[in-house]
């Protein structure tokens, strides 16, 4: 079985990757928004959270950009001949193109792991009064992030050697790529559902030594479903990879850049989920104060009605 590209106009390519991001957007908007009424109660940890839930954003729109100017570049030859072009362009842009690809890669693993810091971050501001224990499995995730993290960088920036492999190979050599070798991948794709499945795991173990409510535990139940997105879109990203191992200059760009996307807007959304939940719970219950303020204004003497809302 030999696995195709995702088929699908270059303009569709574009309208998708900001479309994904203005979706990731939105309960970012919702989460600052709700900060800012609650600065009072903020703990350095939820501001913590919330940078590293922008970082991740901001890192995931520089993805994209770089994509929307790969796209654009394409669409300029793309009645070109197929014999006359490298990777989609002409082969004298092909080397300018993969290096802005190469370092693209960079801002992919920043906002993963950006996410993966937000949910420790947002894990330690709800957490950590559970006692020593709660701590020390925290700073043990923590540390273990990092050090994932610092090998995703050190992967992809010295995976090939010399480093202008991964976009200027010199006459008989092939095209090195970290993300695209099965050996780099596969330990990649290991780290990065470990990390995951630590930090998800964190609020299972607690949930098991806590007393929290039906609606607590059905809250942190979602995030938990939310956060393995990510972990099934690293997944198809391996199982690609490897449908195609050993069929040269396979074209599989778009299908790595989508769910690398998906992996990015997953992340973000399950981080922001609590937010979510307190908007809602928030403009719920403003809502039936309204109501309940009007029709009691209606019943008395009073001329003005009184406006009761919750923010």
């Amino acid at each position: 079985m030999v696995y195709t590209d995702i088929h699908l106009p270059l303009p569709g390519f574009i309208a998708l990757d900001w479309s994904l991001m203005t979706l990731a957007l939105i309960p970012i908007l919702i989460r600052i928004s709700l900060r800012t009424r609650t600065r009072h109660l903020a703990s350095p940890a939820t501001n913590i959270a919330d940078l590293f839930v922008v970082l991740a954003w901001l890192s995931g729109a520089v993805l994209i950009s770089v994509n929307t100017w790969k796209n654009h570049l394409r669409m300029k030859y793309i009645h070109a001949a197929p014999s006359t072009l490298n990777y989609g362009v002409p082969g004298p842009l092909s080397g300018h193109l993969l290096y802005i690809s190469w370092i693209s890669l960079f801002f992919i693993y920043i906002s993963l792991w950006a996410s993966k810091a937000a949910f420790l971050a947002f894990y330690y501001s709800i957490f950590s009064l559970q006692g020593q224990r709660a701590r020390i499995g925290l700073l043990v995730a923590s540390i273990f992030t990092a050090g994932t993290f610092l090998l995703h960088m050190f992967l992809i920036a010295f995976w090939c050697s010399p480093v202008s492999l991964n976009w200027s190979p010199p006459p008989g050599h092939h095209l090195c790529s970290a993300v695209h070798s099965i050996s780099s991948v596969t330990l990649s794709t290991f780290c990065n559902v470990a990390t995951d499945l630590v930090i998800l795991s964190i609020p299972i173990s607690t949930l098991v030594a806590t007393k929290l409510g039906k609606t607590e535990r059905a809250g942190l139940a979602f995030v938990f479903l939310m956060g393995s997105v990510s972990i099934i879109a690293a997944l198809v990203r391996f199982v690609t990879l490897k449908l195609v191992q050993n069929v040269p200059r396979a074209e599989i760009t778009h299908t790595i850049d989508v769910w690398a996307l998906v992996e990015i807007v997953s992340s973000i959304l399950a981080v922001c989920l609590p937010s979510l939940r307190t908007f809602v719970r928030r403009h719920r219950r403003g809502g039936e104060q309204r109501l309940e303020s009007r029709s009691n204004s209606g019943a008395g003497s009073c001329k003005t009605s009184v406006m009761v809302e919750v923010v």
